[in-house]
């Protein structure tokens, strides 16, 4: 197969596109990129947007990681940073307990929200569904004898 017809995997990127995209993997905000480039910040977002469904990525971090590379303080550096932090070693039954115990501890030291107890929660629970029934029926019953009353009065 001829060279000529090996289509490249990158997509053409006009000048200015390719420019925006440079800008944003170098880090300048797009309003730094639209001053430099003498465009409206509407036009860089239009650029990158293009360009990102030229490439079919969803960001434009991703799309210029496809046109640039991962460059030594490129914007995957500065987006993608690794972080120092060690692994998440395993949990033994033994960290667990310590744990619990820390955490029961700090739990214990707070004031209880709840000086009812139990039975006193749930009779209090039960009161409040009682009182919402019944101010349910007098509210049905209000409705019922209005209703009554506009018949009688002969509304």
């Amino acid at each position: 197969m001829p060279q000529d017809r090996v289509r490249s995997p990158i997509p053409e990127l006009t000048e200015l596109q390719l420019k925006c995209l440079e800008d944003f993997w170098n880090r300048k905000p797009v309003k730094q990129i639209a001053a430099d480039l003498g465009i409206s910040e509407a036009w860089v977002h239009k650029n990158l947007m293009t360009i990102r469904r030229q490439l079919n990525v969803g960001s434009s971090a991703d799309a210029a990681m496809i046109v640039f590379g991962s460059k030594t303080g490129s914007i995957k550096n500065y987006y993608y940073r690794e972080t120092d932090l060690s692994d998440v070693p395993e949990l033994t039954d033994q960290v667990l307990a310590h744990s619990n115990a820390i955490f029961g501890a700090a739990a214990s030291d707070r004031a209880l929200i709840n000086n009812l107890g139990v039975g006193r929660t749930l009779g209090a629970i039960f009161a409040v569904a009682i009182g919402v029934i019944a101010g349910l029926v007098l509210m049905l019953q209000s409705a019922i004898g209005i209703h009554a009353l506009m018949e009688a009065l002969g509304y």
